[in-house]
């Protein structure tokens, strides 16, 4: 072997040499990197939310109806379970509506308007109006539906079971949703419910019917203090409302998806999140990281930011 061959073979082992050293801190930093993300991620505390599309006041003024107290009575319930609730009423557009599954909720108290659709779904109301926003790709692919509320000349838009399905972001874990709406649980429109689930959603909650205003205000308020005050499950909370609105082609009967015998919805019962069992899991996880100071309770308009 002549001089200048070895010394080719010497420049050749030592590049191979950086090569694999390189490679080895590469393979050693790569879940390093990942595990200190993860280690220094602060998971976002479950909450809950009130939307409240039926009191805004960029609803025309015959299909507008506030609630003070009712609002501020569920607010007092839900705070026996969750540190934080968030407030929608003029937001509560189809633009939030997207946000819902991926922003830690697992209860939702949804107070607005809804249309029957043919087609075997509830579209439910945003505070959107026809004609003020560019949402045609939506209409046209059946991701939104124009919902004609009767007392107004207004048409809304409103979020429909591929809405949920293909433009709602993230996911609902373990959420319950309880829709204060007409019709939400009718047996022949359960698209919306089955959407709902299909996302992630542990239980809808609704009427089967048609249901009058003060009648659905009494009993959202006398379910909640079931469901948190006396901590039924929400197959004990349901069966002990009865009819109401019987002027409306024989009442309104409230009703939970999925029904038995699959027994997810029934037989739940709604967690106190206010609890250490949040945080203690993540100490669990990451113990070299100081436990975080116990949140507040806290009521807002919009989107919680913390």
């Amino acid at each position: 072997m002549t001089r200048k061959t070895k010394e080719k073979d010497d420049v050749s082992k030592r590049k191979r040499k950086l090569i694999y050293a390189f490679l080895t801190i590469i393979v050693v930093l790569i879940p390093a990197i990942y595990f200190y993300s993860a280690a220094t991620t602060k998971p976002e505390p479950p909450r809950a939310a009130i939307v409240d599309q039926l009191s805004s006041s960029k609803l025309g003024a015959t299909i507008r109806n506030q609630n003070a107290t009712f609002i501020e009575a569920a607010e007092h319930l839900l705070q026996e379970r969750f540190s934080t609730i968030d407030y929608f009423s003029d937001n509560a557009t189809v633009e939030q509506y997207v946000h819902l599954a991926s922003s830690s909720y697992r209860l939702i108290v949804w107070r607005g308007h809804s249309a029957l659709d043919p087609s075997g779904y509830v579209a439910l109301a945003s505070t959107d109006k026809y004609g003020l926003k560019d949402y045609d790709t939506y209409l046209e692919n059946d991701q939104l539906a124009l919902c004609n509320i009767t007392g107004d000349a207004n048409l809304y838009f409103g979020i429909t079971p591929k809405f949920i399905e293909q433009i709602m972001g993230g996911r609902f874990t373990d959420t319950v949703i309880f829709l204060m709406s007409c019709n939400g649980l009718n047996a022949g429109y359960l698209k919306t419910a089955q959407a709902f689930q299909s996302k992630g959603a542990r239980a809808v909650i609704s009427w089967d019917n048609w249901i009058s205003s003060v009648d659905n205000d009494g009993a959202a308020d006398v379910l909640l203090q079931y469901l948190i005050k006396e901590n039924n499950t929400i197959g004990q909370a349901v069966s002990r409302m009865p009819l109401y609105s019987p002027e409306y082609s024989g009442g309104a009967e409230l009703k939970y998806y999925p029904e038995k015998p699959d027994t997810s919805a029934s037989d739940y019962h709604i967690p106190d999140y206010r609890q250490g069992a949040f945080q203690a899991a993540a100490t669990a996880i990451l113990p070299v990281f100081k436990k975080g100071r116990e949140q507040k309770s806290s009521f807002r308009n919009g989107w919680s930011l913390d």
